[in-house]
């Protein structure tokens, strides 16, 4: 017997069952989670590509290259929070905010494991960087129409 899930309901071989509400919210938590995920990495990923190729065609200096990587953050901060608000449709700021946060504490925690030690004053900056551009992104997700009515 095999199990697929559509939208509302499990095809279970033959029978169709409705799923209950406690299934319908995990499921939905659970896609809007891996979204605004695949999003943040891909808006990185993208930010990442195009400026290491202009890393790659000119000389550039360490404090651009910092900036080009501050960007690319901001850009996945961005990300993310709108595509989750945009699936959520409320709570925009709240939503950007909550976003932003679990993004800062992956960001802690990758520098811990990697450079081994953390500075205070570049935390700080990163904090209020990613938050600012999490929370824009969760309000300008909200309050963009939908693609389909």
């Amino acid at each position: 017997m095999f199990r697929i899930l559509c939208n509302n309901y499990w095809i279970m071989g033959v029978i169709i069952v409705r799923k209950s509400s406690v299934e319908t919210a995990r499921h939905e938590r659970i896609m809007l989670f891996v979204t605004s995920i695949l999003a943040c990495v891909g808006a990185i990923f993208l930010c990442v590509t195009v400026f290491s190729a202009i890393t790659a065609k000119f000389d550039l200096s360490d404090g651009v290259i910092t900036l080009m990587s501050s960007i690319s953050l901001c850009a996945g901060c961005f990300a993310a929070s709108y595509t989750a608000s945009k699936r959520k449709h409320r709570n925009g700021l709240v939503t950007g905010i909550i976003c932003g946060g679990i993004i800062f504490f992956a960001v802690l925690l990758g520098g811990i494991i990697f450079v081994k030690g953390i500075t205070a004053g570049g935390m700080f900056s990163k904090l209020v960087m990613i938050i600012t551009c999490s929370s824009i992104g969760g309000i300008v997700g909200v309050n963009s129409r939908a693609k389909f009515h």
